[in-house]
């Protein structure tokens, strides 16, 4: 696999795992479970990605890629048969949907890789193009990722960053001359 698609499916995986970790915070015990363990597992697997020459267990990445997409469809297909609409209004969908995206890139991204010849080697990118779409995919999983982010419970209750308000005073110091 290219080392540019690499760095792009660990930028992807870091980003799914920093949402569905947002989510925990305002979703019932159950999912919150497994939300903290899909958002450790995606983190991680997007570290060592970046840390590897290979990619870490992609048919079975590949496979846990999937399965959140399958369980939201599924929750949302419960919500409406059963008049549950908790189930799904406890996953936000702009966060969810992000998640999503990133999630099927990984996806697709392995299947595409997985379904080459093994024997095949591409030559490594110039360091001028790496850097570019190194650059290229950071600020692209960015702009998905921080609106995504600002979706969850934890994004509306963060301190507001960016706005440059005149009243605003910083907290005086407990200890004075310090």
């Amino acid at each position: 696999m290219s080392p540019i698609t690499r760095t792009w499916l660990a930028f992807a995986a870091i980003g799914a795992g920093l949402v569905h970790l947002a989510l925990v915070i305002s979703s019932p015990a159950p999912f919150a479970v497994v939300l903290v363990g899909l958002g450790i597992a995606e983190f991680g697997w997007g570290v060592l990605t970046f840390a590897r020459a290979n990619l870490p267990a992609p048919r079975l990445v590949r496979v846990v890629a999937i399965v959140p997409l399958l369980a939201w469809s599924l929750l949302a297909v419960a919500a409406g048969v059963f008049h549950t609409p908790w189930l799904v209004t406890s996953l936000p969908l702009m966060p969810m949907a992000v998640a999503g995206l990133f999630e099927l890139f990984a996806a697709a991204a392995i299947s595409v890789h997985l379904r080459r010849s093994p024997g095949v080697v591409r030559p490594a990118p110039g360091s001028a193009r790496y850097l570019a779409a190194l650059m290229g995919g950071a600020v692209v999983v960015g702009l998905m990722t921080a609106p995504a982010l600002a979706g969850t419970e934890s994004g509306r209750h963060a301190q507001p960053h960016g706005s440059h308000d005149a009243t605003f005073a910083p907290a005086s110091s407990v200890h004075p001359g310090h």
